[in-house]
């Protein structure tokens, strides 16, 4: 078989050079005519960067320090970045349609109805997160100005939805910690009326200091009645029943042991006719002060509890007022954008190099099928005439 090199060709492109540098110069120019037709687009940017996302009051205090995380931690345990929602905002049909408003992007565009304004702009525009969490915004027009108007109106329209949406997060918050702070209050009397009851019910001042006053005062009426007792043994074997001193000091003793008693608490006297809550100034019978003390230490805990939950739910609903009433921006402009200097497209001098090279190579290849064809005319006849002869019987 006969081997060819690259100076066999050669000869080729040389017999049909007029066809290539025709062809060539033809789509050349047909394409630079071509791209001057078409309309020219020019894209402005602008660069933003979302503050620090504040937690909300009731997630930063059930997760210390959650206001402080970075933005890439802060999606991992559940808490909104603000990026993120940055784009939800931008890519909605109800920003995307105040922008159209405002520039008359229905004439501008010659859109036949609002609606496909607002989509031909949503084709228009670009939007890119960066790892920081910046966000780079691109809009895409017929003129210089129009590009650049719409990327700030777009930013600016951004920034304002932005903090119209957290206006409506705080409102919301504080609606429900205003419920929340009013049943807490409800729940806070209740258990107050409740451990108040139980306090006059029982005598229950300070229970810790009254016990340990009982106790004092149960230890001076015991000795003092043992002394007693000791005394009226050694008096009643000194002299008859129906003495003076020893009924004097037998009535003593009987009162020591009843008010030792007492103090104490003895079930059969009580059912007897003990002395109420109001008679008794130290308190309960200390008896009855285990289980009293149970009692009176879960009631306090559930009052208590109830006041550490209202001054939480207080501050959280103060705060949530302050996030209601603020109205400060939202987003920082790094990079405003300005009319750009360079149209974006059409990039005629690549169209039109693509289509003379394009152009080139097809020549080339269709003169190497002509000269192919012309080489062997004669066999390729002869198909065709066989092809014909096949064909009419």
């Amino acid at each position: 078989m006969e081997q060819r090199n690259l100076l066999d060709y050669v000869p080729v492109l040389v017999k049909w050079r007029r066809l290539l540098v025709a062809g060539t110069l033809a789509a050349t120019a047909a394409a630079a005519g071509v791209s001057l037709l078409l309309p020219e687009r020019w894209t402005a940017r602008t660069s933003l960067l979302p503050p620090e996302e504040e937690a909300v009051g009731i997630g930063r205090s059930l997760l210390p320090g959650a206001g402080g995380l970075p933005l890439g931690l802060a999606g991992l345990v559940g808490l909104p970045i603000p990026s993120e929602r940055l784009l939800t905002l931008l890519q909605s049909r109800r920003l995307l349609g105040l922008a159209v408003d405002r520039h008359e992007l229905v004439r501008v565009y010659e859109a036949p109805h609002r609606d496909a304004a607002i989509e031909w702009l949503s084709e228009a525009v670009e939007s890119e997160l960066g790892d920081d969490g910046s966000l780079v915004l691109r809009a895409t027009a017929a003129t210089p100005k129009l590009a650049a108007d719409l990327a700030n109106t777009l930013a600016a329209l951004l920034d304002s939805l932005n903090r119209e949406y957290r206006r409506r997060q705080a409102s919301s918050l504080r609606g429900f910690l205003e419920g929340r702070v009013r049943s807490t209050r409800e729940e806070l009397g209740a258990d107050a009326s409740r451990l108040r009851d139980f306090q006059d019910a029982h005598g229950v001042v300070d229970i810790e200091a009254q016990t340990a006053a009982a106790v004092d005062v149960a230890k001076g009426l015991a000795f003092e009645l043992s002394l007693k007792q000791v005394e009226l043994g050694v008096l009643s074997r000194q002299v008859a029943s129906d003495h003076a001193d020893r009924q004097a000091l037998a009535m003593r003793v009987d009162e020591l042991d009843r008010q030792l008693r007492a103090l104490v608490g003895d079930l059969s006297r009580r059912m007897g006719g003990a002395p109420g809550a109001s008679e008794r100034p130290l308190g309960p019978p200390l008896k009855e002060l285990p289980g009293l003390m149970q009692d009176h230490a879960a009631l306090t805990l559930q009052v208590k509890m109830r006041e550490e939950v209202l001054l939480f739910l207080g501050a959280q609903l103060e705060e949530a007022k302050v996030r209601e009433a603020r109205d400060t921006p939202t987003l920082q402009v790094l990079d405003p954008a300005t009319p750009p200097k360079a149209r974006s497209a059409p990039r005629r001098a690549l169209l039109t190099a693509a289509a003379g090279g394009s152009a080139a190579v097809l020549l080339v290849l269709l003169a190497f099928l002509l000269e192919a064809w012309q080489r062997d005319g004669a066999a390729h006849q002869q198909r065709l005439e066989a092809i014909r002869g096949h064909l009419r019987k």
